[in-house]
């Protein structure tokens, strides 16, 4: 089957989900890459206090992740989204008219908040549209918000370079927020239109929604994370693989760059467009053939990829400068939208097939938690190896590191070897077990 006919088998509740999240991935895409040029250089503060503010927003998503997931289990998922997207917004803002240290620092802690708790969105997902679409859904999601979070950031450093006025950078995030509001104004709408439609999450899959906003309980809890063995195994794989891996797109790889190469940030922005490019590309080529994969082996495959990333990197910085290193440097970014490609599919689909109705912000949330978590530790590790001047020997640390969990992963039992259109069959079949033994 094609990907084009895959796409076309998406129920139109995906479609107009996918079309929304990507509204706010393009405000987000606007702001991006500008949040320390713009408090540096425009508000004037110190670089400390510009980096704080990243930093800031890493510890407000640590916190929102959890506090996110428990509102979407206990009020209702739309709660959980509608209040996640009004601190991103409301963080967004804070921008706009920050004009001490200290009104930054919070601003970006607020947005951390709403950013942590955007995970819940998968979770509303889940709810809205039908189990067997869930591994094309999160896929397509992701290459949609790649995409136009790309094209934000090329119009929005494009605007504020040309301007290099205060008042543009402030519209930029005026724009952010009022992005985040109107997502969540149409997902309500959205809501709305699906509120006669069979609700699809769930052990059984079709349990009626009766409501605009899917029914909250208080029957699950965090502890329902920690007994599920496949669930912790993935955080764990996940951990890693964020450390290692994503976090170090924007810290570890750069430096290891910069500190064994003659290539600067034009050659860096050029691998970034081809990094953008290549995500998009790959979750197509993927879209029909994922759900044949198991997620020991697609996260095998993902490990492995970023542990040809790193050897790659290693390469530029043999090959020192040049078109040579440059097109090295792109095939690796190239290499690494193959293991992004398989974590959005794989990733939110297990932990929503593991999840039902009384737990499943709790499980999506506890993703993102660690997710953010990788996201910080990765910096800390990167930043502080690359300061001793063990750049090169981290990238080659980092690559053995990931060999070796690919390996752990396609050998070991540490996650199911079911392809994901199978686990659907499995799950239910547990649970009618199950309540069979209870009876």
């Amino acid at each position: 089957m094609s990907s084009l006919k895959t796409l076309r088998l998406l129920p139109a509740s995906a479609r107009r989900l996918i079309a929304i999240n990507a509204i706010n991935a393009a405000g987000t895409g606007l702001v991006v890459p500008l949040l320390v040029v713009y408090l540096h250089e425009m508000r004037g503060f110190s670089l400390a206090t510009a980096t704080g503010a990243v930093a800031a927003t890493s510890l407000g998503a640590l916190v929102g992740g959890p506090l996110a997931g428990w509102v979407s289990d206990r009020f209702g998922r739309m709660h959980a989204v509608w209040a996640a997207l009004a601190a991103a917004a409301a963080g967004a803002l804070g921008f706009v008219v920050c004009d001490t240290p200290a009104t930054a620092l919070a601003a970006g802690f607020v947005q951390g908040l709403g950013i942590g708790g955007a995970i819940t969105w998968n979770a509303l997902m889940a709810d809205l549209v039908p189990r067997e679409h869930w591994s094309v859904l999160f896929a397509t999601d992701f290459a949609v918000v790649n995409a136009v979070m790309g094209v934000g950031g090329l119009v929005g450093g494009l605007v504020a370079g040309l301007t290099d006025s205060l008042l543009v950078f402030q519209v930029l995030y005026a724009l952010d927020a009022l992005s985040f509001l109107a997502t969540g104004y149409l997902v309500s709408v959205a809501l709305r239109r699906s509120a006669a439609a069979p609700k699809a999450g769930g052990p059984a899959g079709g349990a009626p929604a009766g409501e605009e906003d899917p029914e909250p309980t208080t029957k699950g809890s965090y502890g329902d994370v920690l007994r599920n063995r496949w669930l912790i195994g993935l955080l764990l794989v996940v951990f890693v693989l964020f450390t290692l891996g994503y976090s170090q797109l924007n810290s570890g790889m750069p430096a290891v760059l910069l500190a064994g190469s003659t290539l600067g940030p034009t050659a860096l922005g050029v691998m970034f467009a081809v990094n953008t490019g290549a995500a998009v590309l790959v979750q197509i080529a993927l879209l029909d053939k994922v759900k044949e994969f198991s997620p020991r082996k697609a996260l095998a495959l993902l490990a492995g990829s970023w542990a040809v990333f790193w050897l790659l990197i290693l390469a530029v910085t043999g090959l020192g400068g040049g078109v040579y290193a440059l097109l090295t440097g792109a095939m690796a970014m190239a290499v690494f939208a193959v293991g992004e490609s398989l974590l959005a599919a794989t990733g939110p689909t297990l932990v929503n097939t593991w999840a039902d109705d009384s737990n499943r912000g709790r499980f999506n949330a506890s993703y993102g938690f660690v997710c953010s978590l990788g996201f910080t530790a990765g910096p800390l590790l990167s930043g502080r190896l690359t300061e001793d001047g063990h750049a090169q020997g981290m990238a080659v640390v980092f690559c053995g590191a990931l060999a070796l969990l690919a390996l752990v992963l396609y050998r070991a039992r540490l996650l199911p070897s079911t392809p994901l259109a199978g686990l659907e069959a499995e799950t239910d079949s547990a649970s009618a077990a199950a309540e069979t033994a209870e009876s």
